[in-house]
């Protein structure tokens, strides 16, 4: 009979690896799940910039597809088929059409330049001459500034013609822009359809990151998303209407361009004034004095004043975040990423803002905590 004061065995018992060991099963875990996940960012990766494109697309159009779904009594499916082929006409098609006639539009642009070498006045009229105490320092300005133009001009004429020889070989690279652009509204299509799945997901994966206010950081990127895509597109689609209606009226050959063009540079939050001013002055030394004084006062009056309020009023709208902050998002996403940066940079700062607040109320809570036994 065994000694009670002795153990039963004298066999030592197994030990168990500590908690948080690196051990091989568990190393050879890690490598696998690694490798999988670097496989799976190779097959998405050429699909990535559709799918942000098609996140981006849905969040922004949701209302109006919710709006939609009831209207057809209770039909997602069809509502977003409406969805999609009204982005398509209004996205697809006058960009289509754009890269179809930039190559032709760039050689036009080089004749434009010609015409204006030609009509360019060596001398200020006299009445600018004849103006007491700056007419003198006037006429000097303008005959230095037009024969400097005239040099520039005339140097810059080959490249324009080798732009144009540039655009047209751009071709392939814009028809898988176009491409990607007509996959990312059919994925968003699916987006919409399946939008409450979407969601859960999204609500899942914040939950187990376990950041900040789980409760805020979904509703905050989608109104992020959503008023900057309204405040920035809206903004810009509206002053390039506006724009191209002033050139129409004006008699500007190249209205579709010179609008496209609008638009980018308002998308990109550059001054529209670098499209409308030279087309009114190239159109005041073509002797259409009368079209030129009406564009200037158009683009001064109307292109460049309509986002001083608009963009502002629409992006307030979704964001009840600091405009300033949503403007240094929008520059510095654009100069980081391109022009998906626009939504990306805001929304990013977005979030970051909302768990920087957070943590500052955490902190300041646990600062003001009652002392023990109190």
């Amino acid at each position: 009979m065994p000694d009670p004061g002795t153990p039963a065995s004298s066999t030592p018992a197994p030990s168990t690896p500590a908690q948080g060991a690196w051990t091989t099963e568990r190393i050879v875990r890690l490598v696998a799940l690694t490798l999988l996940g670097i496989a799976v960012l190779q097959i998405i990766l050429p699909f990535l910039g559709a799918l942000t494109w098609a996140a981006i697309i849905a969040i922004t159009v949701w209302p109006a597809f919710i709006w939609l779904t009831r209207r057809l009594g209770e039909r997602p499916v069809l509502a977003a088929s409406f969805c999609s082929l009204a982005l398509f006409l209004v996205l697809i098609v006058p960009f289509a059409v754009l890269t179809a006639t930039l190559g032709q539009a760039l050689p036009q642009l080089a004749a434009m330049l010609k015409e204006l070498v030609v009509s360019v006045a060596p001398t200020p009229p006299d009445w600018v001459s004849d103006l007491p105490l700056v007419g003198g320092l006037i006429r000097e300005v303008w005959i230095d500034a037009v024969t400097d133009m005239s040099g520039l001009i005339t140097r810059a004429l080959p490249a324009a013609e080798q732009a144009g020889v540039w655009a047209l070989a751009q071709g392939a690279n814009l028809a898988l822009a176009l491409l990607e652009f007509l996959f990312a509204i059919l994925i968003a299509a699916v987006f919409l359809i399946t939008a409450d799945r979407s969601a859960d997901l999204a609500e899942r994966l914040v939950s187990r990151l376990n950041i900040g206010e789980q409760g805020r950081i979904i509703p905050l990127v989608v109104g992020t998303v959503r008023s900057v895509s309204i405040g920035l597109v809206g903004t810009a689609a509206v002053q390039a209407s506006v724009a191209a209606l002033g050139f129409f009226i004006a008699d500007m050959p190249g209205v579709a361009v010179l609008g496209f063009a609008t638009f980018m540079l308002a998308l990109v939050q550059l001054p529209t004034l670098l499209i409308w001013l030279p087309s009114a002055i190239w159109l005041y030394y073509t002797g259409e004095t009368g079209s030129a004084i009406f564009l200037g006062i158009w683009g001064a009056a109307l292109v460049n004043t309509v986002d001083n309020f608009l963009r502002p009023y629409l992006i307030s709208r979704g964001a009840k975040l600091p405009f300033a902050l949503i403007l240094m998002g929008v520059l510095g996403g654009l100069l980081a990423w391109g022009i998906i940066g626009l939504f990306i940079g805001p929304t990013l700062l977005a979030v970051a803002y909302s768990l920087i607040r957070s943590w500052i109320g955490t902190a300041r809570e646990a600062v003001n905590l009652p002392p023990n036994g109190s």
